[in-house]
């Protein structure tokens, strides 16, 4: 079989199989490296060895969607990534299912991934929550203000909840520079602003034109920046090493 066919089964049987469990579950990374040296090999080789030898790209660069130059096998990590998006973005559009109110597998980079992927507009504000949700001009308060979110005591409150006689203060009293009360007076000019109605809350995906989640659009999003001669760096890692403003105005210039 040559390296066409290999790739194929690779992308379609070899990738297909850890699916099902990435869809539940956070999975350890020592499972998706197992995994990755399984494919890697049967790319490259066609049997469950290779030797660094055999491999004639590096593997970061075989897994880029094809638009990225790369050969369109799925990177695991990044791919159960966005379906674990999944978990947050029903917990606002579906919230009946029966799994709401416990807490999804995700961790910190899977909610910052979120909060730069959504845009929440404000109704009776009942549910958007006042620091992490985007509802502060396509930003969240705990991105834009990190400074005052450190000092803040309740962290998970709705924007109805803290805005009611100014419960979102609470806390911050222990500010202790001069930035930090420059930050404490923008936020309160911005959040004087703010008129809740009779509507509901409602939530909006970034990357998709209708403004509905998707695991592929997720997934894409997260090769935002890179190219086939640049080095693979996740959108979880681009965030937390540049300001989450920075990025939303990249992203505002780019259209799937």
């Amino acid at each position: 079989m040559n390296l066409a066919g290999r790739a194929v089964l690779v992308r379609f049987v070899l990738t297909a199989i850890p699916l099902y469990l990435l869809v539940a579950l956070k999975v350890a990374k020592w499972f998706i490296r197992a995994t990755d040296k399984i494919r890697r090999s049967f790319l490259w080789k066609g049997e469950a060895e290779a030797k660094r030898g055999h491999c004639l790209v590096k593997w970061t660069k075989t897994m880029r969607p094809k638009k990225f130059g790369g050969l369109g096998i799925l990177d695991l990590d990044l791919f159960s990534r966005a379906l674990r998006l999944r978990w947050l973005w029903y917990q606002w559009t579906t919230p009946n299912r029966p799994w709401v109110g416990s807490e999804p597998p995700v961790n910190d980079v899977d909610r910052q991934l979120f909060r730069a992927s959504t845009v929440v507009t404000l109704g009776n504000g009942e549910k958007a929550s006042f620091w992490q949700s985007t509802w502060l001009h396509g930003q969240a308060p705990m991105d834009r203000f990190p400074d005052l979110f450190k000092w803040a005591w309740r962290k998970n409150k709705t924007v109805k909840e803290e805005l009611h006689s100014h419960n979102w203060t609470r806390g911050l009293w222990r500010m202790q520079t001069v930035e930090e009360m420059a930050s404490f007076v923008q936020l309160w000019d911005l959040v004087q602003s703010v008129q809740l109605s009779d509507q509901q809350d409602q939530i909006t995906w970034r990357w998709t034109s209708d403004g509905i989640y998707t695991t592929k659009s997720a997934y894409n999003a997260q090769f935002l920046g890179s190219s086939s001669t640049s080095e693979r760096r996740t959108f979880g890692e681009q965030m937390l090493k540049a300001s989450t403003s920075s990025l939303l105005g990249f992203s505002s210039n780019v259209s799937f």
